[in-house]
């Protein structure tokens, strides 16, 4: 009631709040990206945890092609590291399911800040974790960082994990 007497309006629902997390607040499906150094690994443990038993995590690596090499690669050696973080979101993906956790790994070509959007808004994700490597000054300014343009583009919730 107000002060003098008449009742108080219930406010008018509105439209959900973009990013909101669900209710509840638990998270229930997060795109994780993943690009094998130990900053995204805590990510992707970070991700399966929130996520709970019976949430959804998928395990983004996005790989940047036609980046200059000194001399020319064998395609053994071209597709070695490729293997190798398969190999480890593989791994993640037994240990995201142990903890009764559907995980998906998805491996695409492209830029990563982009991709993880794009699988965001393809999963209808409510959040986003992403490591960073915490580069500053010049090496920031010369190589860019995929969890500062994630958080830049940012339409929902996003973790950064150191």
């Amino acid at each position: 009631m107000t002060s003098d007497g008449r009742p108080v309006p219930d406010p008018a629902p509105g439209p959900k709040e973009r990013g909101a997390l669900p209710t509840g607040g638990a998270p229930r499906r997060i795109v994780v990206g993943f690009d094998g150094s130990p900053p995204s690994l805590r990510a992707v443990r970070l991700g399966v945890s929130l996520a709970n038993a019976g949430g959804r995590v998928w395990i983004l690596h996005a790989s940047e092609p036609g980046r200059a090499v000194a001399e020319p690669l064998t395609d053994e050696e071209s597709g070695a590291p490729i293997r190798a973080v398969t190999k480890s979101i593989a791994s993640l993906v037994t240990e995201a399911k142990s903890r009764s956790v559907h995980a998906e790994g998805v491996v695409r070509d492209g830029p990563p800040a982009e991709l993880l959007w794009r699988l965001a808004r393809e999963v209808g994700a409510e959040l986003v974790v992403v490591g960073t490597r915490g580069l500053g000054g010049t090496a920031r300014l010369l190589l860019g960082s995929v969890s500062s343009r994630v958080v830049e583009h940012a339409t929902l919730p996003v973790v950064v994990v150191p």
